[in-house]
Formats: C-alpha cells, structure tokens, sequence
C-alpha cells in the first residue's frame, strides 16, 4: 500500500466536503482544548489541565466512528488512505488514555521536530485532501 503522504487522487470536491467540515470542526475543537489546557496549566489546576488533554484524546478516538458515513462515497482507494491516518490518530490517542503521563496526552499529532505555532497532523491531513 502506498504511504497516506503521497498524492491522492482526483476525487470530487463535493463528495470530500462533508469529510473535510468534520475534519475541521474536530481540528477547532481539539485547539480549543488545547488553549484550555494551557490556560489551566498557567493556573496551576492540574486537575482541568489533565480533564482538557483527555477530552482532546477523546475526540480523535471518536473520529472514524464520525467519519464512517462522510467516507461512503469516496473513491475506495482515497477512503483507505484517509481512514488509514485517521484510525492511527485514533489508535495512538486511546494509547495516551491508557497511559499515566500527561507527557505523552500533551503531544498528541505533534512530533519532536515541530515548532510551536506549526500545523498538527490532522491539519497537514485536510491540507493534503484540499490540495490535492
């Protein structure tokens, strides 16, 4: 199978709306946690801090379930590369749920590499699928 990060094929724009609208109101939401978070943390509320880093896990776990309807219709061979990477995000967030750090919650979508204020893997995710 090829690599999720190679091009996708052409495929309608209205067929991917409705993926890519649920795309982003989970990427406004998770940055929104995000902020949240951060807010919570300046405040020393470790309990807030650790709620907002598992609500955010939780919406990448619930992501195939909501996008199972949306990807009906795209072309089989783009749905399985979409599905591919989502259900990776889903699989490495239940992952950090299990898990006992915040460490590992507080990264989630990001690499070691990235700098703050640079996209996360679901926002490089609907940029592929809008530039394709």
């Amino acid at each position: 199978m090829e690599s999720p990060e190679q091009n996708y094929p052409q495929e309608d724009k209205d067929v991917l709306r409705p993926v890519v609208q649920i795309l982003k109101e989970t990427v406004e939401k998770f940055r929104s946690l995000d902020h949240g978070a951060g807010m919570a943390l300046a405040k020393k509320d470790t309990g807030e801090y650790k709620q907002k880093l598992q609500e955010r896990a939780q919406l990448l776990v619930a992501l195939p379930g909501q996008l199972e309807s949306a990807l009906e219709n795209v072309d089989p061979q783009f749905r399985q590369k979409i599905e591919y990477e989502i259900q990776h995000f889903a699989t490495d967030a239940q992952e950090r749920l299990n898990g006992e750090g915040l460490f590992g919650l507080n990264t989630l979508l990001t690499h070691m590499s990235g700098k703050i204020g640079d996209k996360n893997d679901l926002e490089k995710l609907i940029d592929r699928i809008e530039n394709k």
